[in-house]
């Protein structure tokens, strides 16, 4: 007589594992936590008018519909704008990894447009490019398409938004040697209808997480 190719009672436990495993996993996933959160109550965005790197005006009403974080820098600064930078240019990639992420901006505003021209903006892309994309294509593409260096027209009617409208705070630093304008090292959530929906450090990884979870959240609102 031919033995019975399978044992029985092996195949019974063998698709009790196979059951149990599958209930687990279901719990876990179900049991994940939400992705942390930063997000605050909307608060306006102030109005701007800016041009880009590329000699392109852009404000804020342009940027109405899509979701869009800022920083704040200048070009001759030595102190924590290259670790903004990084920060940025690290973001973007990260945004280019998922389509729904595509419509999403990043936009670098000039503390110090009496110094950073639209020349000035394109040198320093150029001269930084090899620190942020690493000589990775992928990484370029997802700068060229994400970010934006601008500058504003003058101090005197820039500083204002910065310190009134996005609430943080820009002066003069002149005993820095690493950087003329002192200035926040934040980075500043804004949603598809112009507010500003959160604010995280720039110059750490720690809140990256919570930044990237916040834009998703506002990108997947409904639109009214």
């Amino acid at each position: 007589m031919q033995k019975a190719l399978f044992n029985l009672p092996v195949l019974i436990v063998a698709a009790f594992s196979l059951a149990a495993t599958a209930v687990i996993s279901a719990l876990v996933f179900a049991n994940q936590p939400e992705p942390p959160t930063l997000l605050i109550e909307p608060a306006p965005a102030p109005d701007f008018t800016v041009t880009d790197h590329n000699g392109q005006t852009v404000t804020k009403d342009d940027l109405l519909g899509r979701v869009w974080v800022c920083d704040f820098f200048l070009t001759r600064c030595n102190a924590i704008c290259p670790t903004l930078g990084r920060t940025m240019a690290d973001l973007a990639t990260d945004l280019s990894q998922d389509q729904v992420f595509a419509d999403v901006r990043l936009i670098s505003f000039s503390v110090d447009p009496e110094h950073d021209t639209v020349e000035e903006l394109a040198r320093y892309r150029l001269i930084n490019g090899g620190v942020w994309d690493r000589d990775d294509k992928q990484r370029q593409e997802a700068i060229e398409k994400h970010w934006l260096h601008t500058r504003a027209e003058s101090r005197e009617t820039f500083w204002p938004i910065v310190d009134q409208g996005f609430g943080l705070a820009v002066g003069d630093s002149p005993d820095d040697p690493k950087s003329p304008v002192a200035h926040s090292g934040k980075l500043v959530l804004v949603d598809k209808r112009g507010n500003i929906r959160g604010y995280y450090d720039g110059l750490s990884d720690a809140e990256i997480p919570a930044l990237l979870a916040d834009i998703r959240r506002l990108v997947e609102e409904p639109d009214e």
